[in-house]
């Protein structure tokens, strides 16, 4: 995993995701299309408050490749007016 981690957010609802990797494809499918939220660092301090536990989701993201979480109110607010912008996944061919 990278220094950054990388915040998803399913349309205008409180379902969010981590990722170690920016348009990671193996975000699950959601209700409302993921678009990036916005990104922090590890070893960010004010990420207490968004409603994840750090030290699990890098577990998680190791494994899966994304965290699934609720987001705090902390987390949701702090980009008011934003537009979602969805993550569409490339999708693959058999060439």
């Amino acid at each position: 995993m990278g220094k950054r981690i990388y915040i998803y957010r399913s349309g205008d609802t409180s379902n969010c995701a981590l990722t170690g990797a920016k348009d990671d494809p193996r975000l699950p499918p959601a209700p409302d299309p993921w678009h990036l939220w916005m990104q922090i660092g590890p070893l960010q301090p004010e990420h207490r408050g968004y409603g994840f536990n750090l030290w699990t989701a890098v577990k998680e993201i190791t494994a899966n490749g994304y965290h699934l979480f609720t987001g705090s109110q902390a987390l949701l607010n702090k980009r008011p007016g934003v537009r979602p912008n969805p993550v569409v996944p490339e999708r693959q061919t058999d060439a």
